[in-house]
This record gives C-alpha cells, sequence and structure tokens, in this order.
C-alpha cells in the first residue's frame, strides 16, 4: 500500500530545530526579564539557519522526483491543516478585540489616530493588488508560460508594505503599553507584518526555483502553496483594517 510513498533519509535537522526552539523560549524570558537580547537574537538565528537548510533538502528532493502523488497529497494536507491553525489564531485574537471594544465598549481611536487614514488605505490597495498579481503569476505557471516578473513585482509590493508599516509605527505618539488599543494595535498588525515577511520569502523562494530550474520540471505545489499563504495574508488584512482602522 505504501510501496510509492518516498521514505526520507536520516536527518539531524529535526534534532537541532526543536532545541534552538526551547532555547529560543528560555531566551524570551531572559530578554524580558534581564534585557539581555543576544541570546535571542542568535537561537533566531540559528532556527533560520536550520530551516533553510531543510528547506533546501526537500526543494532537492521534489527535484530529484522522489515527490510522487502521495508525498504531493501529504504536503498539500498538512499545509491545509497549517492554514487552518492560523485562521483559528487569528479568530482568538479578533475575538479579544469584539469582547473588549463592542461588548465591553472599551474607547478605540485607533482609525482617527494613524495619520487620517493614508497610509492604511495605501497598505490595503498594494495588498489587495498583489493579490490580482499573484493570482496571474499562478495562472501562467499553470500554463507554463513565463511569470518572473508577475512574482517579483509582488515580492516588491510586499516589501513596500513593510516599509510603509514601519515608518507608520515609527511616527505613531502611542505604543503597545497604552492600554488594551494599543496591545491590540501593536499586537495585530505586527503579527500580520511577520505573515507578510513569510509570504514574501515563500515567493522569493519560488522565484528561485523557477530561476534555477525549468519551470517544466518544477513541480507546482511550492508555488501553489506560497500563493494561497499570500491570499490568507490579504484576507487578513481586509479584516484588520476594516475592524482597526475603520
Amino acid at each position: 500500500m505504501f510501496t510509492n510513498a518516498h521514505v526520507v533519509s536520516n536527518s539531524y535537522l529535526p534534532f537541532f530545530l526543536s532545541g534552538h526552539l526551547m532555547s529560543l523560549m528560555l531566551s524570551v524570558i531572559i530578554m524580558m526579564n534581564k534585557g539581555v537580547m543576544f541570546l535571542f537574537f542568535m537561537n533566531l538565528i540559528f532556527i533560520l539557519y536550520i530551516l533553510l537548510l531543510w528547506l533546501k533538502d526537500v526543494i532537492m528532493e521534489g527535484s530529484s522526483g522522489f515527490h510522487n502523488f502521495l508525498v504531493d497529497g501529504g504536503f498539500s494536507k498538512g499545509f491545509m491543516i497549517f492554514i487552518m491553525t492560523e485562521v483559528m489564531f487569528f479568530s482568538s485574537i479578533f475575538w479579544v478585540l469584539y469582547n473588549k471594544f463592542i461588548l465591553e465598549n472599551v474607547l478605540w481611536e485607533v482609525g482617527d489616530m494613524v495619520f487620517g487614514m493614508s497610509l492604511p488605505m495605501i497598505n490595503t490597495f498594494l495588498l489587495l493588488f498583489s493579490g490580482v498579481v499573484s493570482t496571474w503569476a499562478h495562472s501562467k505557471s499553470v500554463n507554463k508560460d513565463s511569470f518572473e516578473f508577475l512574482l517579483s513585482l509582488v515580492i516588491c509590493l510586499g516589501v513596500v508594505f513593510l516599509f510603509i508599516q514601519y515608518y507608520e509605527y515609527k511616527n505613531l505618539f502611542f505604543n503597545m503599553s497604552d492600554g488594551t488599543a494599543g496591545s491590540l494595535f501593536y499586537f495585530l498588525t505586527g503579527f500580520h507584518g511577520f505573515h507578510v515577511v513569510a509570504g514574501v520569502v515563500l515567493l522569493g523562494l519560488s522565484l528561485w526555483r523557477v530561476s534555477n530550474y525549468n519551470n517544466s520540471m518544477v513541480t507546482n505545489f511550492f508555488l501553489d502553496s506560497s500563493v494561497i499563504y499570500w491570499h490568507f495574508v490579504d484576507v487578513i488584512w481586509l479584516l484588520l483594517f476594516l475592524l482597526i482602522y475603520l
């Protein structure tokens, strides 16, 4: 029954990743209590390095033809479970937002404090437009047409979004310590920004794969997952814009 499935080779990467994840959590506690940030960034760099090595192994396996329909099916199911966990996480934070500012009538004036809505509107347009372009790029990849320029445009739009959000953070006159509104604003927008960074990295890796391998020889799963993830980021931002800024 499982004779056609690919059996992965032994790897030390999961062991080291689990160890550094535990060390990262301990370094967060040390950073919050002692103000020592070196251990946190050191563990974070090691985790990113291990993830890149692991991703390299997976890409090489796929490019070598080991990822048949059974393996791709497992990847697809795992990715959908991952998206569902993301949906549940943001749903819990949106519930806190609803509970505090609708049920308990806590004052919420973030929309009036953020540059008269100009920057959030620009960022909303950038992400929505990037979603359209990513769908266009995906359709071209399905037809085996060149889509490198469109994918590069999506990545550039994501980077511009992050720069605008950074500029917004630098010029706001409230911070995370300013009550429930400040905490939720920075947590929601900041965590979404982290997802934008992850989406840009995934799309960048997809672009790298297309640039280094023939498009006809590269499976579409990685690009499909990256585009779906980018659409998820778009939807979350649209909800943030409607619930926080408006």
